[in-house]
């Protein structure tokens, strides 16, 4: 009998094995998926450029608003209503765990958009073949354009934001050995450099000799900043922006403004100037009411508001600071006066390093570069107190960037 069972239980699991295949089988095919060959393909260069393009735009609104929440300019405070997330008060201490799941979201979206624009390069490179026409050559100029400018941006958003211990910058790539911020930013100029020959105007090769202006800064080379900035964004170009929708929001808005405000900015903003509108923040109820007032940011009304990632009055601001470095004070206050102007403010008499600091801070609000700032100036890393009337402390953590993140620890036998 017990035989006999087993050989109809067996006959059993395979019927329905079978019937399991053919429900399988009869499956549609999904429709939500594309087939990474499958855009091995010159009619496929613009949906992979797009592709890459939204990596920026996911990769640069939320960098931006948790670098300014580990610098002074933002704050995470219970008091105001919406802030909730615990992952952000680690991040405004500087006490942040590699497990911080808020920095994940960051990390990932830098590394997903590297991703993205280093496999369009190799797409280009080696899969692709484009056609001796007109068509085929503007395929490729935008593939290798888009690929290598933002190849290089993300590089450079790597080294600037993410670090290996608290005050060690850098990154790996593709599960590499750690690599420090002074190489990161070495290769992001490279494939920068390479991309101005595939720029489609001298806006776009103005853009890319912005960024590049920016990267020197950071290293301290003031001299090669302000030479790339004279060549980067002028008077009147517009901004380069990170572009949102209403179905991919805008970071700020949706964590740090009017969407919910979980991160509130310093209240050394409400001072009515122009480049730095904000709002009042809602109290929580209770005792809070009567503590602070709070403040948020007022530039994104809505989700789908644009937010500037470089501009010709950041490089009129890096040859000011150019010029206050070889003691040229009346060409620093040419700069940062045509940067001023652009905002209906009045000229400034006269111009100093605290003076450049503050320009710096108003003019690059919600940018996510005030973090870079205090570390490149030495500027004291300070927090506002949670729940209390503005009382302003030492930053508790020793945290300067952005850990690289526990996942990646774990996947990354090099670290």
């Amino acid at each position: 009998m017990r035989i006999a069972f087993t050989f109809t239980l067996g006959l059993a699991l395979v019927g329905s094995l079978a019937a399991c295949d053919t429900f399988v089988e009869d499956v549609d095919i999904p429709i939500d998926r594309v087939v990474s060959d499958s855009l091995d393909e010159q009619g496929s260069v613009v949906f992979l450029a797009t592709g890459v393009k939204e990596g920026f735009n996911d990769a640069y609104d939320v960098t931006a608003l948790l670098s300014d929440l580990l610098s002074d300019a933002g704050q995470f405070n219970n008091c105001v209503s919406g802030s909730t997330f615990p992952t952000y008060g680690d991040i405004d201490r500087g006490e942040i765990r590699p497990d911080n799941n808020s920095v994940d979201g960051a990390y990932n979206a830098i590394s997903e958009y590297r991703f993205l624009a280093d496999d369009l390069l190799r797409r280009a490179d080696e899969t692709i073949t484009f056609s001796d026409d007109a068509e085929g050559e503007e395929a490729e100029r935008l593939a290798r354009y888009t690929a290598l400018f933002h190849g290089g941006v993300a590089r450079y958003f790597l080294a600037t934001y993410m670090a290996l211990n608290p005050t060690e910058g850098g990154a790996p790539i593709n599960r590499s050995a750690f690599i420090p911020s002074s190489e990161l930013y070495a290769e992001a100029i490279d494939l920068l450099d390479q991309s101005k020959a595939f720029a489609a105007s001298d806006y776009d090769e103005r853009v890319v000799n912005s960024v590049i202006a920016r990267i020197y800064l950071f290293q301290g080379d003031l001299d090669q900043a302000a030479d790339f900035a004279a060549d980067g964004l002028m008077e009147g170009d517009a901004p380069y922006f990170g572009r949102y929708a209403s179905t991919s929001q805008n970071e700020w808005h949706a964590q740090g403004g009017i969407g919910r405000t979980q991160v509130t900015v310093n209240a050394r903003f409400a001072d009515g100037d122009p480049r730095t509108p904000v709002a009042a923040a809602g109290a929580a109820s209770g005792g809070c009411a009567a503590l602070g007032p709070y403040y948020r940011q007022a530039l994104y009304e809505s989700a789908d508001a644009a937010i500037p990632f470089i501009t010709w009055q950041e490089m009129a601001l890096i040859r000011a600071e150019a010029a206050l470095e070889d003691d040229d004070e009346e060409g620093a206050l040419g700069f940062a006066n045509a940067a001023r102007a652009s905002y209906g403010l009045d000229d400034l008499d006269a111009f100093d390093q605290a003076t450049l600091i503050s320009e710096r801070d108003k003019t690059l609000f919600t940018q996510g570069l005030r973090l870079i700032d205090q570390r490149r100036f030495g500027l004291d890393f300070t927090y506002v107190i949670p729940q209390t009337d503005g009382t302003v402390a030492p930053l508790p953590g020793a945290w300067r960037y952005l850990p690289l993140t526990q996942s990646e620890r774990n996947a990354n036998t090099n670290l």
